[in-house]
Parts: structure tokens; sequence; C-alpha cells
């Protein structure tokens, strides 16, 4: 890794920080970037908000352009729980929904409040399969996914996902993209989902308060809708320009750090975690069994082992039953060592 960019995120000073999946590391030049915005809005007071639409516009074209997706069809929004909700309402009222269980609390709660017909399929190692079974079996409008589960890291074969929807085309597959988008190359316009949602606070490192939406023309034709309809939803009210503006800033961010090989040193790290946890018989049965996975992993813990490592200095997360870890481009390979260290001791 460079040190450069590692020195950025100060955080990384005082722990060995493996909880991404949980938070992001906010960045000293985000932290700058922040606060020159804050003290714009305290000099400049209704000034800086005059513009705030215009900008909000070059932000969704920052946005379209790092996932490949049309620009009047790419929304900010505050979280993914909202944005979420937003195109859940402009489903017929009654849609046949496939979903799988303990897939984000948010994504399933948002299915649950409203009159749809939900059926759950378990994640298991070849959960894909399972789904064209399921669709073969009955007809379903709607397919609602996260592209990495939250608890085990899971990440959907988009593969077979394509070859899905090649086979059901009227099929309406919407994502929870807050899991991978920013640890990883993603491509809407070329992918089988038709609409991705998703916060900017975990991996894309965007701070709080902004997420960012994707939607398909074939979800506006499914559902007789328009870009207009979830623009009025999204724009209506003041926006929180604080969260827009640090999301675009992120982007750039990224980019700017060269993503493709800060992506390379993040999936290089998630491979080496996986090697030493599999040497300890620490791996999911479920995920040994999958080629493709993400870099969060639930390894067996309960609380006495989360203090423990809390207390060591090692941040994760008490999630499902288990601890939760997780590696990004600033981790390296020294901080799995503490983690693997720490757990044969244990062991």
């Amino acid at each position: 890794m460079n040190n450069n960019i590692r020195s950025l995120f100060p955080v990384l000073n005082s722990c060995t920080y493996l909880n991404t999946a949980y938070v992001g590391l906010l960045s000293t030049q985000l932290f700058e970037f922040r606060n020159k915005l804050e003290k714009e809005y305290l000099t400049e007071g209704d000034k800086f908000k005059i513009d705030n639409h215009e900008r909000i516009n070059d932000f969704r074209e920052t946005i379209s352009k790092f996932i490949n997706s049309s620009k009047e069809n790419t929304f900010f929004t505050s979280n993914f729980s909202t944005g979420y909700r937003y195109v859940l309402d402009l489903l017929p009222k009654e849609s046949k929904v496939l979903a799988l269980e303990n897939d984000y609390n948010s994504l399933i709660e948002g299915l649950n409040e409203r009159d749809f017909l939900v059926d759950y399929i378990p994640i298991t190692s070849d959960f894909e399969v399972q789904i064209e079974k399921k669709l073969y079996k009955n007809e379903y409008g709607v397919l609602a996914i996260s592209l990495v589960q939250f608890l085990s890291g899971i990440k959907v074969d988009f593969s077979a996902l394509r070859k899905i929807k090649e086979k059901y085309p009227k099929l309406i597959i919407i994502g929870d993209s807050t899991q991978f988008i920013g640890s990883d190359f993603f491509d809407f316009n070329n992918s089988p989902f038709d609409v991705v949602i998703g916060s900017g606070y975990k991996w894309m490192l965007a701070g709080f308060g902004n997420a960012y939406m994707a939607v398909s023309h074939n979800f506006f034709k499914q559902t007789k809708s328009s870009s207009k309809d979830i623009y009025k939803k999204v724009y209506t009210g003041h926006i929180n320009f604080l969260g827009s503006a640090s999301l675009d800033f992120a982007i750039k961010f990224l980019q700017n750090n060269d993503f493709n090989n800060l992506i390379k040193i993040k999936k290089d790290l998630g491979c080496f975690l996986r090697e030493e946890l599999k040497v300890l018989n620490l791996l999911d049965p479920v995920v040994k069994k999958r080629e493709d996975h993400s870099s969060i992993y639930t390894i067996p813990g309960d609380q006495i082992l989360y203090e423990t490592l809390q207390n060591k200095g090692v941040r994760c997360a008490l999630r499902g039953g288990g601890i939760r870890v997780a590696v990004h481009f600033y981790n390296e390979e020294f901080e799995i060592n503490k983690l693997i260290k720490i757990l044969k001791k244990l062991n």
C-alpha cells in the first residue's frame, strides 16, 4: 500500500481497522473539503444554497460516469433506505417479490412494509440456482437482493444473475450495492440490475448523509413510470448538499488515486485473509464452496471474543452470531497477521 494514501486516514494510527463493512474511514482530504464547504455556508449564508440544484446535477454526472449509468436516470439521495423505498413505491401494490433470508434488514423491512407477496429462499452455496428454480415454478415480478451480503460477505454471481435476466427479461432486479460499489468495479448498463441503490459511507469512504440510485429504462417500462417520478420524490424539499458534495469528492478521490490499483490491493488482501482463515478452519461452509467472494468475512465468535479483539485494538463488528471483519485498500498484511495471531492463541 502507498503509505501516502494510508497516512490520509488517521484512525489507522491508533488501531487495526477491519470494520469498513460497518463504517468506511474519513480521509483528512475529505475532512478538509467538508470544512471548506461549511465555511462557505458560514460566510455566504443564502448564497451557499442558490446554485445547489445545478451543482447536484454535476454530482449526478460524476456518479453516472463512475458506475456507467445514464445521468438522467441517476440520482443522489440521503441513504439506501430512503432511495430504496422511493423505488418500491413505484412497483404495483401486490407485486410478487423474491428475496433472500437474512438479507440486509432495511431491504427486508421495505418489502414487508408494503402489500407485496414476498417469498424468501435461504442463502446456500448455490442460491442463484435456487432463485432460478423458484422463478421457473412461480411468476415473480421482482427480485430484491444485496450485491454483497452484509453478514457473510457472500457476493452474488453476476454471470448467473445475467443468465436469469436473459431468461426472464420482465423480471425487475433491485440491488442494494452499499457493500459492493467502492470495493469493486461496476458497470450498471451492462449489469443484470434494473435498480441499484447504495449508501456512500462504507466502501466509497464518502462520510454520512449520502447515497446514489441508478435506474434502468426497463424498470420505467415495466412499472409505467419515468425518471421524472423519481426526480420529484428525491429532490422535493432541501437537499443534503454537504452529503452529495462529499460523495462527489469521494468518487474523484478514488479515481485520482488509481482506482484500478486500489481495487487490486483490496482484492489481494481479501484473498490473503481468506487463506489465513481457511487454515484456521474459520471459514463459513457456504463461503468455502463459492469461488468468488468479497473482502468481508464473519468468523465464529461471541461477545467475549469481540471484546478481546477490541481490547487488543482490532476494530470489527459483532454480527449474525459471529465476528465480522473486512479489509479495504488502506489495510496491510501485518494487520491481518495481527488478527490471525490473536485467533490462533484463542483457538
